[in-house]
């Protein structure tokens, strides 16, 4: 027969510390696969707040340049609080060497351009992209045709 005070000892409630060392490897290997797709969605998450608004920076510039003549101002900087940029433009097409009857472009030289856009966000290069825009400049004459006045 089993004193009575022993009895007691092996009915007691509680974790041993095997037990307990147990379920906290458990809980590691369960919660390292949710706490590695949080940090791959916040990844993914702050990557798309960076392409929106990178998309809606070259939205906004080419909005801004697109009443720029690249003949006339082949260069340029705007700023627009936190971010600003800059444009070079590089002639790819020189203009008309003489007037152009017959092209709906009578009185003016064309040429096209190749207009590179840089970015530039806290005083840090950003990104950049490129665009095509058209140059022109009025040809001084009196006469659309290009013959001297008499």
């Amino acid at each position: 027969m089993i004193p009575k005070r022993h009895k007691h000892r092996y009915l007691e409630h509680g974790f041993t510390l095997i037990e307990a060392i147990v379920a906290m490897a458990i809980i590691g290997i369960v919660a390292f696969p949710i706490m590695l797709l949080i940090s791959q969605s916040l990844d993914q998450l702050t990557r798309a707040a960076d392409a929106n608004a990178r998309a809606a920076a070259i939205e906004s510039a080419l909005s801004i340049i697109d009443p720029v003549n690249p003949t006339a101002t082949p260069t340029g900087e705007i700023d627009l609080g936190s971010i600003s940029f800059t444009w070079d433009s590089q002639m790819i097409v020189p203009a008309n060497a003489s007037v152009q009857t017959g092209t709906g472009l009578v009185g003016y030289f064309v040429s096209f351009y190749d207009v590179q856009i840089n970015f530039i966000k806290e005083e840090q290069a950003w990104f950049s992209f490129s665009t095509r825009k058209v140059g022109y400049r009025r040809i001084v004459t009196g006469n659309p045709f290009g013959a001297p006045n008499q």
